[in-house]
């Protein structure tokens, strides 16, 4: 199942309609939408972490993830730091919580078109005097979501099973959007998101497929997992490349052999396993 998650029917509208979801009236306190053929869950929150974290808890609470499951937080956001133009979509790789200064890192397995961004996660609508911290390069997003989302998701699905995507609405200064410009936006973006999601869909067939690894690649799994010293977490995401990488017909067996030369591989511990698994996803991707 993909579960996307949006603060405001605005947002939610284009996916609606691309995957032809219908209304779930069994769900009485959140909007969800559901369509049972395309195996996707849309979830309109509300605004703010609060909202988010409960919504993500209570409509996960009642499925039973698995390995197959994948959640897509979608939705606006302001640009704090970097040129960007109204519209402008990023795929987040850290999310930081401005209110406990924690630091989330949702892993990105799969392949994309988009630009990757930080994003800071706030308890009220930006107003330009929330970062307190100097930020890194490159561009860093602000929302009111992200952050509960991935803390609420994270006691059901892995990081490599959570993916957030932002759509630049403003650079901090809110006053003039409304329902019908976000929801704009978020249609200019529908085709490349749903592109995304299809990915995961395929991604999600493949680990309901039991033949996908071989004995010989089973075997590979194992062997990395000793060499990377994979903590569960890694294990999952180190499997969701190699299926990834089998049902696309990537020659990653050369890839492996070329850092096994480098002696890149086997690592010392598991901080080394860590850098040497994000490294093998980035020669591949």
């Amino acid at each position: 199942m993909i579960y996307i998650v949006t603060a405001m029917y605005a947002e939610a509208r284009p996916f609606i309609e691309s995957f032809g979801l219908k209304k779930d009236i069994s769900q009485t306190r959140f909007q969800v939408f559901r369509s049972r053929e395309a195996e996707i869950c849309l979830l309109i929150s509300g605004s703010g972490p609060i909202a988010a974290a409960v919504a993500v808890s209570s409509v996960l609470a009642q499925s039973r993830t698995g390995r197959e499951d994948f959640l897509v937080n979608a939705g606006i956001c302001a640009c704090i730091q970097g040129r960007f133009r109204q519209g402008d979509i990023f795929l987040c790789s850290k999310i930081r919580e401005l209110a406990s200064g924690r630091t989330f890192y949702p892993d990105l397995l799969y392949r994309h078109e988009f630009r990757e961004a930080q994003i800071i996660t706030g308890a009220r609508p930006c107003d330009g005097t929330e970062q307190k911290e100097p930020l890194e390069e490159g561009f860093c997003l602000y929302d009111m979501e992200a952050a509960a989302v991935y803390q609420a998701g994270a006691y059901y699905l892995g990081p490599h099973q959570m993916s957030f995507l932002k759509v630049v609405s403003d650079d901090g200064n809110a006053r003039h959007l409304t329902l019908d410009l976000i929801g704009r936006l978020m249609e200019e973006n529908r085709e490349g998101i749903a592109d995304y999601i299809k990915v995961l869909q395929a991604a999600a067939c493949g680990q309901r497929r039991e033949a996908v690894f071989t004995q010989e690649t089973e075997a590979l799994f194992e062997r990395l997992c000793a060499d990377l010293h994979c903590s569960r977490v890694m294990s999952e995401a180190l499997r969701q490349h190699m299926r990834y990488f089998v049902l696309s017909g990537t020659d990653f067996e050369s890839v492996l052999e070329e850092m096994y030369r480098e002696g890149r591989l086997p690592c010392k511990d598991k901080r080394e396993g860590k850098k040497c698994l994000e490294e093998l996803g980035k020669r591949l991707l």
